[in-house]
């Protein structure tokens, strides 16, 4: 039997269990069930299966803003911020330096043409306060997985994935300005973190694995010679659901397929 779709690796592992493949069999909504959970499996503990992103992700790095000066009214959590001007872009999601002071507050809401921002938290009132106005945290692709290397300048220049502990250790917060940062650090299940903030609009690729869909009907999002061993997968979990003998002995087989399938 070609395992080409998800209906032929369910076929397939229901007659592995001797389960009828009509849809009488009573584990035949727990088959459903087990074709996304192992997918999840496979996917999730080994990112070399054939997930690489063509093309790249690609980010546009946003330019400071220093015309600007701030004032806060009242002190605390989700304080309401004025600029002195408005904006034609937004700066929801950009960091506000003050000048002369040793944090950072996040612009958390913006509207593009307004001077009203929210910020994250702020420890004092500020009056006409000028700032440095910057962006150090972008966005991936919304299908992110994992990283394939790093990032790449449009320079040619390389930087460093490291852990979030490593760049608040290493580096200052707020960060000082410098391109092209030294380092940075996945924040989110799709955002990252510069090790320094960009002065200007600069380019940034980044090759990565695509964090796949659940499958569903149709054809699998995998190299048929992987297909044999998800099935290996999905017979493994339905045998061990029956307490079949045979369970464990198909587990080691999919274990050992995977692992030989890099």
């Amino acid at each position: 039997m070609a395992l080409d779709t998800l209906a032929h690796i369910k076929t397939w592992a229901l007659l592995q269990a001797v389960e009828a493949t009509d849809g009488t069999s009573d584990l035949d909504a727990y088959a459903d069930s087990v074709l996304v959970e192992v997918w999840r499996d496979l996917y999730t503990r080994h990112p070399w299966l054939s997930f690489r992103k063509s093309r790249p992700g690609v980010i546009l790095t946003s330019a400071k803003v220093t015309t600007l000066t701030l004032t806060v009214a009242a002190a605390g959590a989700a304080v309401a911020g004025t600029l002195s001007a408005t904006n034609a872009t937004s700066l929801a999601g950009f960091k506000v330096a003050p000048t002369g002071k040793d944090y950072a507050l996040r612009i958390t809401a913006h509207v593009a043409g307004t001077n009203a921002v929210t910020l994250d938290a702020a420890p004092e009132t500020l009056t006409t306060q000028a700032c440095v106005i910057f962006a150090d945290e972008y966005d991936t692709a919304s299908d992110f997985g994992l990283f394939v290397d790093g990032l790449w300048a449009g320079d040619g220049s390389f930087i460093e994935i490291v852990s979030e502990d490593q760049l608040r250790r290493d580096f200052s917060d707020p960060p000082s300005e410098g391109w092209p940062p030294a380092c940075a650090a996945r924040v989110g299940k799709t955002k990252i973190r510069l090790s320094s903030y960009p002065g200007a609009a600069h380019r940034i690729e980044y090759p990565y694995n695509y964090e796949p869909v659940d499958p569903v009907a149709g054809a699998l999002e995998i190299d048929s010679y992987l297909r044999p061993v998800y099935a290996l997968g999905v017979a493994a979990a339905l045998l061990a659901r029956k307490r079949d003998a045979n369970a464990d002995k198909k587990r080691t087989e999919f274990e050992f397929d995977v692992e030989n399938a890099k």
